[in-house]
């Protein structure tokens, strides 16, 4: 076995305490890799799949093997009563969950939005498996208060990736769905009282300040065209939060999507 002494690479790539410092570098094998600089080094993460190359049980994510169990459990008991997921296979989860955080925050610096869209979207599915079927009252809630966080993060993306299209009003509709999402989360957790404090929401809210003011002058023919767009490309999620930002930015508007 050999060993690289890292010290040259480190040298040429300084760490920088007030920034996150990511780079694509393409490895021996021609394959794309991400990494990130930390204080004592460098973290190196897969572009796709798990990011530390790694494929539990033979499958790509561990998430992905126990929705093959639980999918097979089903198929033997006509239900998924009774199945479940021990503090272990949680813990296990919440490592993986922890892994897809460093390549979505990488992915979000280098403005690589499809990439941080599939890796939020992961991250919520453990958080989701979790809550559904761990045994432990305890495991089932320990990832829910990240869940702001998250969701924060896949609503910039979203909209960041709305404004590379030219779609302002689809960027605002993604960022309002983000708000009212974490609104909604601390609803049901009982604390809406440490909603307004909520970071996650400050940052949507000055980003929704800043669409606001990037948007036309006639928003409502603005997002009018983004919602027909948004349906005529089959892109029924975001025709959604399209049509519910209209309904609640013009409450007496009957019919959103009329002929422009």
């Amino acid at each position: 076995m050999s060993y690289v002494d890292l010290h040259a690479t480190l040298r040429d790539w300084p760490y920088e305490a007030e920034k996150i410092s990511v780079r694509k570098i393409l490895s021996a094998d021609d394959s794309i890799r991400v990494q990130m600089r930390v204080e004592l080094g460098v973290i190196q993460m897969e572009s796709e799949g798990r990011p530390d190359g790694t494929a539990p049980h033979g499958c790509a994510t561990l998430l992905d093997y126990h929705k093959k169990r639980l999918t097979k459990f089903e198929e033997k008991n006509g239900t998924t009563l009774g199945f479940g997921l021990t503090s272990e296979e949680c813990d296990s989860l919440r490592t993986e969950a922890s892994l897809f955080y460093r390549r979505y925050i990488a992915f979000f610096v280098l403005e690589e939005y499809e990439s941080v869209l599939r890796d939020t979207s992961h991250s919520l599915a453990v958080f989701d498996f979790c809550g559904d079927y761990a045994f432990e009252q305890e495991d089932r809630e320990a990832l829910e208060e990240f869940r702001p966080y998250v969701r924060m993060m896949q609503a910039r993306a979203l909209a960041y990736r709305s404004m590379e299209e030219g779609e302002p009003a689809s960027a605002l509709a993604h960022v309002n769905r983000g708000i009212l999402d974490i609104r909604t989360f601390f609803e049901d957790a009982g604390q809406i009282d440490a909603y307004e404090g909520c970071e996650e929401l400050k940052i949507l809210k000055t980003l929704a300040t800043d669409l606001n003011i990037q948007l036309p002058e006639d928003s409502l023919l603005s997002t009018r065209r983004a919602l027909r767009n948004a349906i005529e490309a089959e892109r029924f999620e975001e025709a959604a939060k399209l049509r519910d930002d209209l309904q609640k930015r013009y409450p007496n508007l009957t019919h959103p999507v009329s002929e422009i």
